[in-house]
């Protein structure tokens, strides 16, 4: 019970008395310090600091008598300090990583002609997956355009690990980041936008975001501020599953296939939601 009281914010002594004191009723510091186990030259302290958490009340007298506040108030006044305690704590917490990311983002790294590459597989792709929409700055350039890659993304859009993924999304096109994305057209999307996060991204639409509809039998490939590129590789035992996501940092190769989206972006149909009902061609 003493460690309990203690996660609550009292310390082991106060527990100690708060525990006694219940047991006695009503006593003078001198009683509470022995039952409490408590040396004398500590006890006065000791009361004096659950008398400020206004969890014992004392009787104005010489000697002094306390009293213990009922325990179900005693505990939600210690659960209520406790909480903003830890609410403070946590804004701190922010405060923190927000001014870090701040300075952090602002250190430029020195550019390189190697390559770099990292492979992220199963459950572990899909973090990856929002690690690197969550880093983008400027834009962001999505190539789904097979009927086979659309149909899959249409499947399991809905799930939760895409539904952070939409979420990371979101929050990146909130922040000024230009999303562009290539569908195939031969997939209905429709459906999707009853969505609440697609409902979300629906409202930037022709700003920020923007969607058009193409079929390219190609591999799905991203783009990420022209810089990083993310290659999807499915399952060979099941093509409807992703297996894996490979990160590759090059500009080179970013680019190229940066110059392949925009060619096949200006030939696309444009999409602009079922509101409209329609599809207009560029």
């Amino acid at each position: 019970m003493i460690e309990r009281l203690k996660k609550l914010g009292l310390t082991s002594y106060e527990s100690q008395a708060y525990i006694a004191l219940i047991k006695l009723g009503d006593a003078e510091a001198d009683e509470i310090a022995q039952n409490a186990k408590i040396p004398m030259g500590r006890i006065y302290n000791v009361l004096s600091g659950l008398e400020e958490a206004h969890l014992v009340r004392a009787q104005d007298t010489r000697p002094r008598r306390y009293a213990c506040v009922d325990p179900a108030t005693a505990l939600m006044r210690l659960s209520n300090a406790k909480q903003e305690e830890l609410r403070q704590a946590s804004q701190e917490i922010q405060d923190l990583a927000d001014d870090l990311t701040n300075e952090l983002s602002g250190i430029v790294s020195r550019k390189t002609e190697k390559s770099f590459w990292t492979v992220a597989i199963g459950k572990k792709s899909h973090e990856l997956i929002r690690e690197i929409i969550s880093g983008s700055r400027k834009e962001l350039l999505f190539f789904m355009a097979s009927k086979m890659t659309s149909e899959r993304i249409r499947k399991e859009l809905l799930k939760e690990d895409y539904v952070e993924i939409m979420t990371a999304l979101y929050d990146a096109i909130k922040l000024g980041v230009e999303v562009k994305v290539i569908l195939n057209n031969d997939v209905d999307f429709n459906k999707l936008e009853d969505s609440p996060i697609v409902k979300k991204m629906m409202i930037h639409i022709g700003k920020e975001f923007n969607c058009r509809l193409a079929t390219i039998p190609a591999t799905p490939f991203d783009i990420i501020d022209g810089e990083n590129v993310l290659l999807q590789m499915l399952n060979p035992l099941n093509p409807d599953e992703l297996f894996a996501v490979v990160n590759i940092r090059d500009e080179k190769l970013a680019e190229e296939l940066r110059n392949k989206f925009f060619t096949i972006w200006d030939k696309a149909e444009v999409y602009c939601g079922k509101k409209h009902n329609s599809y207009i061609e560029h």
